[in-house]
């Protein structure tokens, strides 16, 4: 691991001076530093590396922030396979659960090789009307098709590898990894599914049947979405950072990628003690 890409938070407050203490760290250890455009900002330099110099050359990317920064800069990554470690300065960080205090300890292990890799499965997103794609995306997270907000209660057709499975009546749906089950589909009643697993969550949200449950299907399900009587205002988003309005015709495809996340998590992680820390099980009235 030579060369180091960062990827920051702007605006966190004390950023700047975390950001240089792992600079000044990652130096005296003789690696080549590679800014993104945000830890560059987080810095107060106008200096940075692209993101396809990052993509092409980092041998290891540190994300200062919470899960929604790492979340960019696995997208920043795209189909690479770079490891990713997260150090947490947002408030739940279910993926940045690395602390601050303990950031150059956990880098001087990983550069020791004491460290693991788990791979978190990704999702594609086709978005495609009768004669073109007008969509695509790749999520870690999840998917969402939701009303705008002062719509009416939507439709969802939902088909599995060439099989009706339901309508959902709702205000929408989520299709969500392993690793987004402690995101918005676990907000919405879904569940929490043990991250390195290979599984796809559909969760409707707020559905109109009681009927209507999450249901946990294999990763190598397709799934084709449809939304009925596109009257209204109907958006899909993809990780919470992109998306598009959904317009007439168009059609939802969803299948795992070929491609993962490979987060960097040190020998001693124990995932259940990060859902105790996070979800405050065992302690009263949690």
């Amino acid at each position: 691991m030579k060369n180091i890409a960062i990827v920051a938070k702007p605006h966190t407050p004390n950023i700047k001076d975390i950001t240089e203490k792992i600079i000044n760290f990652l130096m005296s250890k003789n690696k080549r530093i590679l800014l993104e455009k945000r830890a560059a900002e987080a810095l107060c330099v106008d200096n940075y590396h692209s993101e396809n110099e990052i993509r092409d050359s980092a041998d290891l990317v540190i994300v200062l922030g919470g899960d929604g920064t790492l979340i960019s800069a696995i997208r920043l990554l795209q189909e690479k396979s770079t490891p990713v470690l997260g150090i947490n300065l947002g408030r739940l960080g279910f993926l940045t659960d690395t602390k601050i205090e303990d950031a150059t300890s956990t880098l001087q292990e990983v550069f020791s090789g004491n460290y693991m890799i788990e791979k978190r499965m990704k999702l594609d997103v086709l978005v495609k009307n009768k004669y073109n794609t007008t969509f695509k995306a790749q999520v870690i997270n999840d998917l969402v098709i939701n009303k705008g907000a002062l719509a009416r209660i939507i439709d969802i057709d939902v088909t599995v590898d060439n099989l009706f499975m339901n309508t959902y009546r709702a205000d929408g749906i989520i299709i969500s990894t392993p690793t987004g089950s402690t995101a918005y589909t676990l907000a919405a009643g879904g569940p929490i599914v043990y991250p390195t697993l290979n599984s796809i969550i559909v969760t409707p949200i707020c559905p109109h049947a009681l009927s209507h449950r999450p249901i946990v299907l294999h990763d190598t399900s397709k799934l084709k979405l449809k939304v009925k009587d596109l009257y209204d205002k109907v958006f899909i988003t993809c990780d919470g950072q992109e998306g598009k309005k959904m317009e007439s015709g168009e059609e939802v495809y969803v299948e795992k990628s070929n491609s993962f996340a490979n987060l960097i998590v040190t020998k001693h992680h124990n995932y259940f003690t990060l859902l105790k820390e996070k979800l405050g099980w065992g302690r009263p009235n949690a």
